[in-house]
């Protein structure tokens, strides 16, 4: 297959909520191992598949991911790839070794990289944990023992019998993960009252409301009554005609009313709109 060099972008998730520059010997990676899939690689790798590209080739489902692992002998040996058929047919893959120390690390720089050339059909977060998802699947078929978010934090020892390895498969948590970037944007809000701008998020179903209100916490416990998981993970003070601002900059993701199916870059843009 013959593909086409590509360049990534300057950020992407570490670990689960962290937002930092792209490491150098990642970019380099990305760079290096990352390409565009013509319709000839695509439908050359359809003939190998067991189901998910030929659904997209007929139109059954408009994208699908997707992991493949070659010859354990094979540099390069795991494949990761992204297909697209919103208009035309086109496509990205990484390749690496499964064993690779910044399996992880790689994985979150190309979901970086689909988001940024899909960004009305992926999520950098759900693409990633799709991903982590898929690789942790196939190292538990090669009798390797994983383990991700569920015991990363907790001391002690771990032993593990009849097993040939042992890897670490992180998650990201969506919610943690947006309550960071706006980590130090609470720390100067008023407690007075006065109109502040929030975000609101709910972690069922992944959207954000853009609301305006004198006491948002009032307003955070009331929907906290139908999902008590929704969280304020934002807060600002600032006139109401922010909020009108806020929906029209982002109306064609609007869900429903103040809630928005939004990414990280957009609240990255509100971020730096309510500097």
């Amino acid at each position: 297959m013959c593909f086409r060099d590509m360049n990534s972008e300057r950020y992407f998730i570490i670990g689960c909520s962290q937002f930092e520059k792209m490491q150098n010997s990642i970019q380099k990676f990305i760079t290096k191992n990352c390409h565009y899939l013509s319709e000839k690689d695509i439908f050359q790798m359809s003939e190998s598949d067991n189901g998910p590209i030929n659904n997209v080739l007929t139109g059954l489902n408009k994208h699908c991911y997707g992991i493949w692992l070659l010859d354990d002998k094979t540099d390069n040996n795991y494949i990761l790839f992204y297909i697209n058929k919103r208009t035309e047919l086109s496509g990205l893959v990484c390749r690496f070794k499964i064993n690779e120390k910044k399996r992880n690390d790689f994985a979150l720089g190309f979901a970086k990289v689909i988001n940024q050339e899909y960004p009305k059909d992926t999520d950098l977060i759900e693409t990633f944990n799709t991903f982590q998802n898929h690789t942790r699947t196939m190292l538990e078929k090669l009798n390797r023992f994983t383990y991700g978010n569920e015991i990363a934090d907790k001391n002690g020892t771990l032993i593990v019998k009849n097993k040939v390895g042992i890897d670490y498969v992180p998650f990201v948590n969506k919610k943690e993960a947006f309550k960071h970037i706006f980590s130090t944007d609470n720390e100067s809000v008023s407690i007075e009252n006065g109109n502040k701008i929030y975000l609101m998020f709910n972690p069922r179903n992944g959207y954000t409301k853009i609301g305006r209100s004198i006491k948002p916490k009032v307003r955070e416990k009331t929907l906290q009554g139908e999902d008590p998981e929704t969280e304020i993970i934002a807060m600002w003070n600032s006139p109401k005609s922010t909020e009108k601002d806020l929906h029209n900059e982002f109306n064609e993701k609007r869900i429903r009313g103040e809630w928005f199916n939004l990414g990280i870059s957009d609240l990255l843009k509100i971020k730096e709109k309510m500097k």
